[in-house]
């Protein structure tokens, strides 16, 4: 991994999760989907383009090696490069949470208290706890308008139609 850097702009909660799991400044693993992102994404910084800090809100991530686009000349990032590269750690993180938090077998537990320790667990302070339950319902909302059931055990009302026969009648 290069100790040259590209500086993300993220939520608080993705930032406190990619630190916990892979660092600062965050390395990401070798045959990682993320590092296939940066690697694609990254160019040739263009004559005159200046070289970025960090700013407030943005995480630091190291351009990982490659034999093809050496760090040390390609580390400049588009808009729409830095957006993809924010979008697959999204995607990442979401992934993990959606997973761990569906999979839980305590239904007696309020769910509040089993993302405070999912959260705790993750490095994500509990200052950031509205934002992950409201992620966290906003999926599950979107699974149950499909009329899958992914909540803690309990059953949902039938609201009688999937989304493939909605997709269908468009």
């Amino acid at each position: 991994m290069s100790n040259i850097q590209i500086y993300i702009k993220l939520p608080e909660y993705e930032r406190q999760w990619c630190r916990h799991h892979f660092g600062e400044p965050c390395t990401f693993p070798n045959q990682s989907n993320i590092n296939s992102v940066i690697r694609y994404f990254t160019k040739k910084r263009p004559e005159g383009a200046e070289v970025e800090t960090k700013k407030e809100g943005e995480l630091a991530i190291c351009i990982p090696d490659s034999q093809s686009k050496d760090p040390y000349y390609y580390n400049y990032l588009t808009a729409p490069g830095k957006k993809a590269i924010a979008e697959a750690i999204n995607d990442i993180f979401t992934k993990q949470m959606f997973e761990d938090l569906s999979a839980i077998q305590f239904r007696a537990i309020p769910l509040t208290l089993i993302i405070r320790d999912w959260m705790a667990t993750n490095g994500i302070s509990y200052e950031q706890e509205h934002n992950i339950i409201q992620k966290y319902t906003r999926i599950k909302d979107a699974y149950r308008k499909c009329g899958v059931n992914i909540s803690r055990g309990y059953k949902h009302e039938d609201i009688g139609m999937n989304c493939r026969k909605r997709v269908n009648k468009r």
